[in-house]
């Protein structure tokens, strides 16, 4: 019996085998890479928006609180709680690299001190409101460009909201 027909097929055999079995390694290697990577995009537009939602409650009580309240100090105090930003915070810090949470406390920072002005009785018409909400926006450009990461920066500019006080904004959608 000639053997080198046998041998032949056993190396070709194991030649396509373990080709197959790399390259389906190498596919599940990418998949899960990037089923990790939409799930941090996720978490980070998710924190954002959480963000988003605490600075929207102060706002509010800065522009309809007019002259400050009590209850308005409390509700603008309570902007983290009810945002639900301490849960985002450490969701970030468990699963984030080290620049994205600097981001991320950076930007949580700026909301504490734009919340704690409006707090301690600042409303819309203060230098003090303005200066922590443009600090705020300013926060916002900068930790969402980092937040993006191998995305790159926005194209537009986060700029401050022209909205009035009980106006509501016109229906973006499709836009």
């Amino acid at each position: 019996m000639d053997v080198i027909p046998l041998i032949s097929t056993i190396v070709g055999a194991a030649i396509g085998i373990g080709s197959t079995l790399l390259a389906d390694r190498t596919r599940w290697a990418r998949d899960r890479r990037e089923r990790v990577e939409l799930a941090q995009q996720q978490l980070r537009a998710d924190f954002i928006a959480a963000v988003a939602r605490g600075a929207d409650i102060v706002w509010n009580v800065a522009h309809q609180d007019q002259p400050p309240t009590e209850d308005g100090n409390r509700s603008a105090r309570e902007a983290f709680r009810q945002a639900d930003l301490y849960t985002w915070r450490y969701r970030i810090a468990l699963s984030s690299p080290p620049e994205i949470v600097a981001a991320s406390e950076s930007l949580l920072d700026a909301l504490r001190h734009y919340r704690n002005t409006v707090a301690a009785g600042e409303r819309r018409s203060s230098a003090q409101y303005s200066e922590a909400k443009s600090s705020y926006f300013a926060a916002v450009a900068e930790a969402i460009n980092i937040l993006r990461g191998s995305q790159g920066p926005l194209p537009f500019s986060i700029r401050q909201s022209e909205r009035r006080a009980g106006v509501k904004a016109p229906n973006s959608a499709g836009h």
